[in-house]
């Protein structure tokens, strides 16, 4: 008999135009279900379409893994692949009336999506700085009682005394994270990545971002030795770097 599933979950959000990031939707959820005894994994992923204009932020980091920039682009929900003028715009009553009743349908989407993984006997629940996802959860009516609830940031964190926590961009560069035509990898860990996912699985997408939470979790997991080595000396590179205000080089 399979061992339950672990689900590595991660979502975005954007902006709604007009409020200066008041008003937020998320806009993407991603999943990567992980089996572990027979290290088997599965994909599931799904974005919100719904007629509201956000403005979407994309930090740029450098090689060390620190944002030293970020870009805007604004665009509707409905129309994803249409960028808008970035021009002043304050949203009035009836604006706020939409934007209302699309975060409403977006929170619908993501818990009709959670309802169709319980196809999985799934018993934890993986996140990378868990708050807002467990925020959105509890506005979505997402039952999350029942499973194991894990922050794997923080978990990383108290484990090796951090000062502060580590974004997940920091960790992939711990772990020698890699996208390579049909897999994705670490240092000890290497999975295939299905043909309908493989151009969004990528940073900063929510699958992509689950994918790489997956693979910080099996090294942090079965290599504790060499992940607190990486750890340390990743830190000990971002503080030198950082005191000596290398943040121009962007790798």
């Amino acid at each position: 008999m399979p061992a339950p599933w672990t689900a590595y979950i991660d979502m975005e959000f954007a902006g709604i135009r007009g409020t200066r990031q008041g008003m937020q939707i998320p806009i993407e959820i991603g999943v990567v279900l992980h089996e572990p005894v027979s290290d088997s994994i599965s994909f599931a992923g799904r974005d919100f379409c719904h007629d509201v204009e956000v403005e979407l932020w994309k930090n740029v980091t450098n090689h060390i893994g620190k944002r030293v920039d970020g870009f805007r682009r604004v665009f509707n929900l409905s129309r994803p692949g249409e960028t808008l003028p970035e021009e002043k715009y304050r949203l009035d009553a009836e604006g706020t009336r939409r934007a209302r009743k699309a975060i409403a349908g977006a929170h619908a989407d993501i818990r009709a999506f959670m309802q169709a993984l319980n196809a999985k006997d799934i018993d934890t629940l993986v996140f990378f700085a868990r708050r807002r996802e467990m925020e959105t959860f509890q506005r979505a009516r997402v039952n999350t009682g029942g499973f194991v609830i894990r922050d794997l940031q923080s978990e990383i964190r108290h484990r090796y005394s951090l000062k502060e926590d580590v974004s997940l961009d920091r960790m992939s560069l711990v772990i020698g994270f890699a996208l390579n035509g049909r897999t994705l990898s670490s240092q000890h860990f290497s999975y295939k990545i299905p043909d309908r996912f493989r151009y969004i699985i990528k940073p900063h997408k929510a699958v992509g971002d689950a994918a790489r939470m997956l693979l910080v979790a099996q090294e942090f997991r079965h290599y504790p030795d060499a992940f607190e080595a990486g750890v340390k000396d990743h830190i000990q590179d971002y503080e030198a770097q950082k005191n000596h205000g290398d943040d121009l080089q962007t790798g």
